[in-house]
């Protein structure tokens, strides 16, 4: 299955939303996106420390997945998630590596969003002393 960087966005807003500290997001509980999408991408935004999840693994015996149970972002997941957050911010950021010629990559997502915050905050007026 392809890594889809709407999907990985869309978890993490949803994580975020949870009305307690620890929720229990489950496969279908993410509006408009498949619930086997839902599951890949869960257990990668586990493996790379942006959520803590639990994985249920089938009782088959064949190591297939059968559940995951997404439970918060963790403090790298928060900070991910700030910088791709605004509807705008993510266009920028997308447009940004695309026009790069680039992959869109954890790291280069990081990259052109730095960039981009650099580049605001630069051209911000300073605040009167």
């Amino acid at each position: 299955m392809v890594r889809n960087w709407d999907t990985v966005r869309a978890i993490l807003l949803k994580l975020e939303a949870a009305e307690t500290a620890h929720t229990t997001l489950t496969l279908d509980q993410v509006d408009g996106i498949d619930p086997q999408e839902v599951g890949y991408h869960m257990m990668l935004l586990n493996e790379a420390g942006l959520i803590e999840a639990k994985i249920l693994k089938s009782s088959s015996g064949d190591g297939a997945v059968a559940m995951v149970l997404a439970r918060r972002l963790t403090w790298q997941g928060h900070e991910f998630l700030d910088k791709i957050r605004d509807p705008s911010m993510w266009g920028k950021i997308k447009a940004k590596v695309k026009e790069k010629s680039l992959d869109l990559t954890f790291d280069s997502i990081k990259a052109a969003a730095g960039a981009l915050i650099n580049a605001a905050l630069s051209s911000a007026p300073s605040a009167p002393s």
